[in-house]
């Protein structure tokens, strides 16, 4: 799936599900897929299954936030995100999830707040950083966001930081070459969310530059490649 031979992804996951229609993260996976693809309603589908599997397995209502969030369904993402912090406080990145929801929805101090605990449990994951910069940013409370921003970059001399999170930082400071040097970044790193970029919300500011689009492009391409 992350070198988006998605065919063949498609293919492995539902024969791991022959094999085992009681592995949980199988669906979580599936539907990750589908949704990177537009077919969302598969996914949506694919989750209900997982629920029925495994209905307490963390990873299905932190999908089910994204899915959600990637078809626009705020409301319903916002509902799924406070239940999954609820039932799974400790896994940091459902509270991340839970976060870019409330920060679409403009409730930043809520999303700060997720964001920061999230942080606190698992301050290695720089992509939580440049997420809470980002909503500093949104709050015009830019000296905050830059001086975040400057601590990832000096990070970078010695540890991994996400690329299409930082052209996201980027983009809502104002800086949109620097943004776009960060998805050439991520493209070229293979950031681990280059699958989700056609579909997510964050990625909107950037789809009416043709960049975009020749980026977007050039990730499908070896789908498109493999189906044909």
């Amino acid at each position: 799936m992350f070198e988006r031979r998605f065919a063949d992804a498609e293919a492995e996951f539902l024969q791991t599900l022959r094999d085992d229609p009681g592995l949980g993260s199988a669906y979580v996976r599936l539907a990750m897929l589908y949704a990177s693809l537009g077919r969302s309603d598969e996914a949506v589908d694919v989750l209900g299954r997982g629920y029925l599997v495994d209905p307490l397995l963390p990873t299905l209502p932190v999908m089910e936030v994204n899915v959600r969030y990637w078809r626009r369904e705020y409301d319903a993402a916002l509902e799924a995100g406070a239940r999954a912090v609820e039932l799974h406080p400790y896994l940091q990145v459902g509270r991340g999830v839970y976060a870019q929801v409330l920060e679409c929805l403009g409730r930043f101090e809520e999303a700060l707040t997720q964001c920061r605990t999230a942080i606190a449990m698992s301050p290695e994951l720089t992509w939580l950083r440049a997420q809470e910069a980002t909503c500093l940013a949104r709050q015009q409370r830019r000296s905050e966001a830059l001086a975040i921003l400057a601590q990832l970059d000096a990070l970078r001399q010695s540890e991994y930081v996400d690329a299409c999170y930082m052209a996201v930082l980027c983009e809502t400071l104002g800086q949109r070459e620097r943004a776009f040097e960060e998805l050439a970044r991520a493209r070229e790193e293979n950031s681990a969310w280059l699958y989700s970029l056609d579909i997510d919300p964050k990625m909107d500011p950037f789809r009416g530059d043709p960049r975009f689009g020749r980026l977007i492009a050039d990730l499908y391409k070896p789908a498109a490649v493999r189906s044909s």
